[in-house]
């Protein structure tokens, strides 16, 4: 039995456009970055005003004594923040407290001197984070 000359050309072409179809992939694979392990600095609120700022005086082109009052409302708004959390905050550790309880009365005693290392690290958190300049 013998082939024919075109049969031979088109699957020599198929071949080829095989070759070629799975170079391209594995090239395309080969090539993506798979893992992008740039860190990403914390977002704190110094930085946002920085941010804000300097966006609010680029895009509306403001003056000096815009900038001014800008800067004195932003310092006025941390200070009603501040005072708003200090309201709420009781209530909120009441909350927690309450949730505390619930999840020690199902723990096991291994398990419980780990959860409370877990909230001690919580607390330290949460006290670095109120010490920052807040917003």
């Amino acid at each position: 039995m013998q082939i024919s000359g075109g049969k031979v050309a088109l699957y020599l072409g198929l071949i080829f456009g095989a070759g070629i179809t799975a170079g391209a992939f594995g090239h395309m694979l080969y090539s993506t970055e798979t893992v992008s392990a740039k860190v990403v600095p914390a977002n704190n609120n110094d930085d946002w005003r920085q941010r804000y700022v300097q966006s609010m005086t680029s895009r509306l082109k403001m003056g000096a004594d815009q900038l001014k009052e800008l800067n004195e409302t932003l310092d006025e708004t941390r200070v009603e923040y501040r005072l708003l959390r200090q309201h709420y905050k009781p209530d909120m550790e009441k909350i927690h407290q309450v949730q505390v309880d619930k999840i020690k009365k199902f723990l096991k005693a291994e398990q419980l001197s780990e959860f409370e290392k877990m909230e001690r690290e919580r607390e330290e958190k949460m006290r670095a984070r109120e010490s920052g300049p807040g917003i």
